[in-house]
């Protein structure tokens, strides 16, 4: 009797070659099938240490980090060198779209989008950065528009080193004229603002060429 029993679950699991608890009849494209209505599946808990000091990782890698930033953690490396990636709970979904309230998203590749006339971009305005005294161009100042306030004339230098792209306007608001200090090219060859609310644009196109264009004059 005990050689057919021992039999009959030799040739199950033959047959099904998964295993199921809470089911008798696991699915057959899983090689474990946890059936519950009344309980979860609880992943390993750990700090991000612990994580870390894990051995030889395998890819795939399942567990939850414990402390800052929490989560679930899976490897996406191999095991010897492993690469953890948060399962992120940060953005919401809703429909076809996905926002992001905290924090910061950052890219180092290609960001993509529509290329027709009805394609729009909202919500990223220039920074304003006013200034009322000598002031030098940062790479900070990427993107922004500087206003002079200045009732006396002042100097901005433009230094080299700035990345590739950089780009900023300058507005005379205040009645001092803006001087141009550095090293860039200008087709005219002027130095200074026209006069006041005279807009100027920097523009560095790499291998610090340093364009500057706009309402200019000596």
């Amino acid at each position: 009797m005990k050689r057919l029993i021992l039999l009959f679950c030799l040739v199950t699991t033959g047959v099904y070659a998964q295993t199921g608890i809470g089911t008798t009849t696991p699915d057959v494209s899983a090689k474990l099938d946890i059936s519950s209505t009344t309980k979860g599946l609880l992943a390993p808990r750990m700090t991000a240490a612990q994580k870390t000091a894990i051995s030889l990782p395998a890819t795939g890698l399942l567990v939850y980090q414990t402390d800052a930033p929490t989560g679930f953690y899976v490897n996406t490396g191999t095991s010897a060198s492993p690469v953890w990636l948060r399962i992120s709970n940060d953005w919401t979904k809703s429909g076809n779209d996905i926002s992001y309230t905290a924090g910061n998203v950052s890219t180092t590749g290609n960001l993509t989008g529509g290329n027709a006339s009805t394609s729009t971009i909202s919500g990223f305005a220039a920074n304003v950065a006013s200034i009322a005294a000598n002031y030098s161009i940062t790479s900070a100042d990427n993107g922004k528009v500087i206003q002079s306030t200045s009732a006396s004339a002042i100097t901005l230098t433009v230094p080299t080193g700035l990345p590739t792209g950089f780009n900023c306007t300058v507005i005379q608001m205040g009645a001092g004229q803006i001087t141009f200090s550095g090293t860039y090219l200008n087709r005219t060859g002027f130095t200074k603002t026209a006069s006041q609310y005279a807009v100027v644009s920097i523009l560095h196109l790499g291998s610090n060429s340093i364009i500057l264009t706009g309402e200019m004059s000596n």
